[in-house]
């Protein structure tokens, strides 16, 4: 059964275009601030990988969280229903970026700045409209929905301890400082 108040197509894209250009202003936030140690536990602290991938997680999750209390009263879409598309799109999102870019970089030797930055609005247009499935035809369980919150828990712990002590990774690498982590 198809739930009401799933994404169109345009607004798709629109949320693709807000989240990109929120994504590229966060990517500088750290830097900006002083480097704050707070800041930079949600933002990029370096150039490595697995920094950027904070804001293909961190500006999705409080945009599902807007999103829904805008929506919340007009719409059918249950709660369970949403957690489910928000943590499926949660992990697609940076997912994406990670076998993107090291599919261009590592299988063909690629290395573009500019491929490096269409990979974010990309990803997120990918992630939405898997999400925007989901929130028309699924119908999780609360069990499916506690499993979801306690993933994107995780995932938020990782980002901001992987932070503080980066294992010894190429994904953890800047290779611009030479360095891991903050």
């Amino acid at each position: 059964m198809k739930n009401k108040c799933a994404f169109t197509i345009l607004k798709i894209f629109g949320h693709t275009l807000t989240l990109s250009i929120v994504a590229s202003a966060l990517h500088f936030v750290y830097a900006f601030s002083g480097e704050n140690l707070f800041i930079g536990l949600f933002n990029p602290v370096n150039e490595s990988v697995w920094e950027h991938l904070k804001f293909m997680f961190f500006p999705f999750l409080i945009w599902w969280i807007v999103m829904y209390l805008i929506k919340n009263k007009k719409c059918t879409i249950p709660l369970n229903t949403w957690i489910v598309s928000a943590a499926f799109s949660l992990v697609a999102a940076p997912m994406t970026v990670a076998l993107s870019f090291y599919s261009y970089t590592g299988a063909f030797g690629i290395h573009s700045l500019l491929m490096d930055i269409f990979l974010v609005p990309l990803s997120y247009f990918i992630a939405l409209c898997m999400a925007s499935h989901f929130l028309e035809y699924s119908r999780p369980n609360k069990w499916v929905a506690m499993i979801s919150v306690a993933g994107i828990a995780a995932i938020l712990t990782i980002f901001i301890l992987f932070t503080l002590n980066p294992p010894h990774l190429p994904v953890f690498y800047d290779a611009v400082t030479q360095t891991y982590g903050i």
